[in-house]
């Protein structure tokens, strides 16, 4: 009896202690992005991707790094918002050669926090085109 109290009172501190880092990477992350057609004539057409991540604590940096399948990568920094919603888009120069933008959502103002949220986009970036002036 004394072994399945201890075995009990062990399973719930083990529980307690890394529940919180199984629940950091199983918050859900939002990732999508949109070509702009004839953005930039000269260096090819740009991409947004734009990152939704919810669920995070209220008013705290985050840094989200975006690695393009066939562009460096680039990373953006910005606050969530006081309900814990973190939404930034990171603006991909001649990213229409990429296919695959996976996402990488880190704690504090770089990449080398801690990571927090990961993603792709889930389907081929859609085209914008600009209106004609």
């Amino acid at each position: 009896m004394l072994s399945v109290l201890v075995s009990v009172i062990f399973a719930m501190i083990f529980i307690v202690t890394f529940s919180g880092n199984l629940y950091n990477h199983a918050i859900p992350i939002d990732v999508k992005c949109t070509v702009y057609e004839h953005s930039d004539d000269v260096n090819g057409n740009n991409v947004d991707v734009r990152i939704l991540v919810m669920g995070l604590k209220a008013n705290n940096d985050y840094t989200a790094k975006v690695t393009p399948d066939h562009n460096p990568p680039k990373a953006a920094t910005t606050k969530s918002d006081s309900d814990g919603v973190f939404w930034i888009v990171v603006k991909i120069p001649n990213g229409e050669k990429s296919m695959l933008f996976d996402v990488n959502v880190h704690e504090g103002n770089n990449a080398n926090g801690s990571l927090i949220a990961t993603g792709s986009d889930d389907a081929p970036c859609a085209n914008i085109v600009p209106p004609i002036v």
